[in-house]
């Protein structure tokens, strides 16, 4: 069951231990001005008169938003150092002090063991009010930052990003910073392709290596440590100081929690107890395939007859069209009226009992906007149950060619009728679970019973996921029904019941397309998110410009479906652009095979799931978190373990047949010849169907892992990618075959952008 949380301080109550202090696990020692704290022989702060750890300012940050993509500008007008201090109080159980300027600028700081946290530091304002605040932490030119939520690029987040945009691929200043902002992930998300060139024309979409759907102020060091942030306001994390980490926040400081450990499962463990843990999920939705389609009645039921005819264990269709659909340039838009549409679908309350008896359910779509043209949103609108803008009307946001009113999750009366719509247009409907989309465009400058949009705008997605949860056990359909989010902030784990990492591009691109798809699982899952899924042959689709989904990539993202919690296909944006699980009956046969592989293993993923929820460690997860003693795991981005005994490294780029593989130091079995290898890098056969894939000798699930070796392989040869498209060339490439595409981008760009 989720616990029960107020709406004023939703991200900060989530902790399931007492907050009754300890004894000191921290030690601080001061020396001529200057001031340590250490936790377990790791010195966490390191304050002197020349490197404070506290600063304030004055200024202000702007908000620039359009399509949920935030520009953010911070104008500071002064920044002050609080480096003298004094200690206050001395217990055995804390230690307060106040920091200050030396005039006018006065915080108390508060140390203290608690909340089964090695060291909680708490601000409070005793001078001059101020309105940003810096946090500069102690590190270690060696050190490795993992977490900040969902991220899509790095998962080491001080590695190094490269703009080729730069003369000679200079390093940009802030190559190594992560806003705390949840909004849309970016199109693209490198601006050296053509794809992010274009979706920045079009209200800046493109995004870049730190947009995200999720972020966390959360993150654990090689050091085996980790530091949480509970302020949900805007903040910037800093990580391009070789000896120092920087946090900038917008609003003050919040509470800093400080835990190590000898070793990062634990570490990990305590952090998901702290934001909470999801549930395991019902067998149903991870024992075969949940298939995307739409088109109405008749067309889900003849896809749903094509791939079970061919012997494809179909155990969920998902219809996000069920509500019905309007067009649009991007392509196909659901209407955003969440109710069964019976013109669209006719008879679907009886086709749902019938597919139930056959161990199928349906799947449809929500978020929580509102079409202006639909009876819910005249309805929210009577009862003044939506955002408020300025003028104190209903805020009508551009969402892309049509606009909508956003449902006010901080009302009560409006959480508790919105929670109704689901109960019984959805659930009531005899639905099995749903898409729980968006979650990230809460407006800076809405207005909301309990808040400004820029208060609430962090903690939005995690109400979101609250209402949806609390609709599911209300229903009593807890453990059967399951729904899935792409945003989400610290708390979201307490709620949801399941991930997806968002809409990546149909291509092979590190930036925003397959290869992405591995850090993002990998983060959050350090973060507390257990179970994630992606996809299968991902989402964004630019036909115009090239961008279509192909057979290969298709096929390659289901490979590594399988080795996920959750298979679920998706047709895309522009589902006429794109090769389709149901395209032909023999990818609908490669299809079964990885299906009934993916079937094959439902025991060894109940138990990894039963791991998560035990520990807290994700059924998905980096090489280092099982080996920390072998630094090469460390930055091994593209490889991971599926549960405690699998390792799988996806092939993540076109034409492969073979491909490099790191083991750590264990007993392995390559699974599609069941031989023992040896730990180290190797080289394998990869052609598509055969990912390489090992498996730990002493897995007390050897003999189901190995099984998948029994289902034969079907040769399919895809015609070969243009390695030209692969990148999606430079924005100067093809650039005069692209003016229409300009124009049309420049006039959608100064018509949605939102004032």
């Amino acid at each position: 069951m989720a616990r029960p949380l107020g709406l004023d301080f939703l991200c900060v109550l989530l902790f399931v231990t007492s907050e009754s202090s300890a004894a000191k696990q921290y030690t601080i020692t001061e020396s001529g001005g200057s001031l340590q704290v250490v936790i377990n022989g790791i010195t966490v702060l390191n304050h002197t008169l020349l490197s404070p750890s506290f600063y304030v300012g004055q200024g202000k940050t702007i908000f620039l938003e359009a399509l949920g993509n935030f520009h953010v500008r911070n104008y500071i007008k002064e920044r002050i150092a609080l480096r003298r201090f004094a200690k206050i109080e001395n217990t055995t159980t804390s230690d307060v002090y106040n920091f200050t300027d030396g005039g006018i600028y006065s915080v108390q700081v508060t140390f203290e063991t608690k909340l089964n946290q090695d060291a909680v530091v708490s601000f409070k304002n005793t001078g001059q009010n101020y309105t940003h605040s810096w946090v500069v932490l102690a590190a270690s030119p060696t050190d490795k930052i993992y977490g900040g939520g969902e991220q899509f690029t790095h998962l080491n987040l001080r590695e190094r990003t490269y703009n080729s945009l730069e003369l000679f691929t200079v390093l940009r200043a802030d190559d190594q910073t992560y806003p705390i902002w949840t909004r849309e992930q970016g199109v693209g998300r490198d601006k050296s392709t053509n794809t992010t060139f274009f979706a920045d024309l079009q209200s800046g979409g493109g995004g870049n290596f730190a947009t995200t759907y999720f972020p966390q102020p959360t993150f654990i060091t090689s050091r085996k440590y980790y530091f949480h942030f509970t302020s949900t306001r805007y903040m910037v994390f800093d990580f391009s100081v070789p000896t120092s980490h920087e946090v900038f926040i917008n609003g003050d400081f919040g509470d800093i929690y400080f835990k190590s450990s000898s070793s990062f499962k634990p570490l990990v463990g305590s952090l998901s107890s702290v934001f909470g843990r999801m549930p395991k999920l019902p067998t149903w939705i991870y024992d075969g395939i949940i298939m995307g389609v739409q088109g109405g009645t008749k067309t889900m039921m003849e896809r749903y007859q094509q791939a079970k005819a061919q012997g494809v264990k179909v155990r969920g269709l998902w219809i996000q069209d069920w509500s019905g659909i309007i067009k649009t340039s991007f392509g196909q838009r659901v209407f955003w009226n969440w109710k069964w549409n019976a013109t669209r679908y006719p008879g679907l309350d009886e086709t749902i009992k019938e597919l139930k008896k056959d161990g199928v359910r349906i799947t449809v779509y929500v978020n929580p906007n509102l079409n202006n043209q639909g009876p819910l949103f005249k309805e929210a609108e009577s009862k003044s149950y939506l955002v408020k803008n300025k003028t104190d009307h209903t805020y009508l946001f551009n969402f892309g060619e049509f606009f909508c009113g956003i449902v006010d999750l901080t009302n009560p009366d409006a959480y508790t009728w919105y929670k109704g719509v689901i109960k019984k247009n959805i659930i009531e409907l005899g639905i099995g679970g749903w898409m729980a989309d968006f979650g990230e465009y809460l407006p800076v400058d809405a207005k909301l019973k309990g808040g400004s949009g820029e208060i609430f705008h962090n903690q939005w997605p995690v109400l979101w996921a609250k209402l949806n949860r609390e609709a599911v056990q209300e229903s009593g359909k807890e453990g059967e029904v399951v729904f899935w989010m792409r945003a989400g902030h610290t708390g979201t784990s307490n709620y949801t019941t399941l991930m997806w990492v968002g809409d990546q591009n149909v291509d092979w691109s590190t930036g925003d397309g397959l290869p992405s798809v591995i850090p993002s699982a990998l983060s959050s899952g350090l973060c507390g998110i257990g179970m994630t899924h992606m996809d299968i042959g991902l989402y964004t689709t630019f036909g115009a410009l090239g961008l279509r989904r192909s057979a290969e990539l298709l096929l390659r993202s289901a490979e590594m479906a399988v080795f996920s919690p959750v298979m679920r296909t998706h047709e895309g944006n522009q589902p006429k652009y794109n090769v389709q699980m149901y395209s032909s009956d023999i990818i609908l046969r490669l299809f079964k095979r990885l299906v009934d592989m993916h079937n094959a293993l439902s025991n060894y993923t109940s138990a990894s799931m039963d791991e998560y929820v035990s520990s807290g460690v994700a059924v998905q997860r980096p090489l280092f978190l099982m080996y920390p003693n072998d630094v090469k795991t460390y930055d091994l981005k593209y490889q991971y373990m599926f549960g405690p005994d699998i390792l799988v490294a996806p092939v993540i780029q076109p034409n492969v047949q073979k491909q490099s593989v790191y083991l750590p130091n264990d007993k392995w079995i390559y699974l599609w010849n069941k031989t023992d290898v040896n730990p180290g890098t190797l080289t394998v056969n990869a052609p598509v169907g055969l990912p390489p894939v090992f498996v730990r000798k002493n897995s007390s699930f050897l003999n189901d892992i190995l099984s998948l070796a029994s289902y034969k392989l079907i040769p399919f040869d895809p015609p070969k990618t243009n390695p030209s498209q692969v990148s999606n060339d430079s924005p100067l490439t093809n650039f005069l075959s692209s003016v229409t595409l300009v124009a049309f981008c420049t006039c959608v760009a100064l018509r949605s952008v939102h004032v």
